[in-house]
């Protein structure tokens, strides 16, 4: 099966102007690790559109905090390392963490055909005999569309009311309708032999797990991953008053996050503070959870997917575990090098065509200059 680039969450259109402007940040530069940071940092930020941008990086057993711009527009208030972000499909590999749990506890298996925790009858969710599994929703593999129901005539829409378009359509809709919605679905191909990132397949694997658990996604997220990791802004929400007003790369403020029954695909919201103690977590891969959770199910020229977790392998043979993130206001990443024992994460509240890639090149930037010094 040959892996693709990961797709945001949401797409949006980007928009260059050369001009350039003075940022505000904390970095103190007095180290090597500052001024690369403070170099790549600046280069991202020159871009007229951008708003805040927060970095941690984890590094030689220490944590470290950068903030740039500020926290909205018109406002002269620098982001913080509590600064809370939607951190959209980075929610993945809280997801797939949560099912490494599942399968050392023995509630799931890989193979498992997802109809076995699903009530009622879904003849649609096969093609050919072959069914969709749960290593098809962690991989993207299933055939399944990216949204239920499919939205791709609304993404035909100019990119400044789709995101309107989509939170008026989802702010009443239910798991209820989301179920019915999936007797209409089609699978595009036999399932494990191609790639179509999906949030649905997602959020099917989140009420899979609440299935085995007989307990919520939060109460799950909280149990398993944040209240142990004292991870305190670490939550399922769209609402919270803490979070950062949201632009596109026009400075137009954006919708947060739809519904939770998105959560278990995007919907979890988080700081740099926090995400600095995740990535220490995913560092120790004599974690079994962890090593479940990174080890590979399909492969592709160097790179792979494990429990969501995208898996780089460079020249040198060393590897990276990343995801990215994006809503329509949000942009992130969040990486981890665990044979340098290093991470970074960096998260935005301004999204754009761009961002999530160049969001990544500056992580990949950072820990690979870094495992140089």
């Amino acid at each position: 099966m040959k892996i693709k680039l990961l797709l945001p969450l949401f797409f949006v259109p980007f928009a260059l102007n050369a001009q350039t402007k003075n940022i505000a940040t904390d970095n103190h530069l007095t180290t090597e690790l500052d001024k690369m940071v403070q170099k790549e940092a600046l280069t991202y930020m020159q871009n007229p559109a951008r708003v805040g941008l927060s970095i941690g990086v984890f590094k030689d057993g220490k944590s470290y905090f950068y903030n740039y711009g500020t926290t909205e527009i018109g406002k002269s208030e620098l982001p913080t390392s509590k600064s809370v972000y939607e951190i959209a499909s980075i929610t993945k590999t809280f997801t797939g963490t949560l099912l490494a749990h599942a399968l050392a506890d023995g509630k799931i298996k890989m193979n498992d055909d997802i109809r076995k925790y699903l009530d009622g009858n879904y003849p649609n969710l096969e093609l050919e005999k072959h069914p969709i599994t749960i290593g098809n929703l962690t991989n993207h593999s299933s055939g399944l569309p990216q949204f239920l129901p499919d939205q791709s005539e609304t993404f035909k829409k100019p990119m400044d009311s789709v995101a309107i378009a989509l939170a008026d359509f989802y702010k009443n809709y239910s798991k209820k309708k989301f179920y019915e919605d999936l007797h209409q679905a089609k699978v595009d191909f036999l399932p494990g032999t191609d790639y179509k990132y999906s949030n649905a397949g997602t959020q099917i694997a989140g009420d899979i797990l609440e299935k085995v658990y007989q307990k919520s996604y939060k109460d799950l997220l909280s149990e398993y991953i944040t209240k142990p990791l004292k991870m305190n802004q670490t939550i399922v929400g769209t609402n919270s008053a803490q979070l950062l007003t949201c632009y596109n790369e026009k400075g137009k403020v954006m919708p947060r996050n739809f519904t939770t029954i998105f959560a278990p695909a995007g919907g979890i919201i988080s700081t740099t503070g926090d995400l600095v103690k995740y990535i220490q977590y995913h560092l120790d891969e004599n974690n079994k959870y962890v090593k479940i959770s990174h080890t590979p199910l399909v492969k592709s020229d160097g790179d792979a997917i494990g429990l969501y977790w995208r898996i780089h392998t460079y020249e040198d043979a060393t590897q990276t575990v990343y995801h990215t993130g994006g809503t329509f206001g949000f942009s992130s990443v969040l990486q981890v090098y665990p044979a340098k024992n290093m991470g970074v994460v960096i998260l935005s509240n301004e999204s754009d065509g761009e961002s999530q890639g160049k969001l990544h090149d500056i992580a990949d930037n950072i820990l690979r200059n870094s495992s140089k010094k």
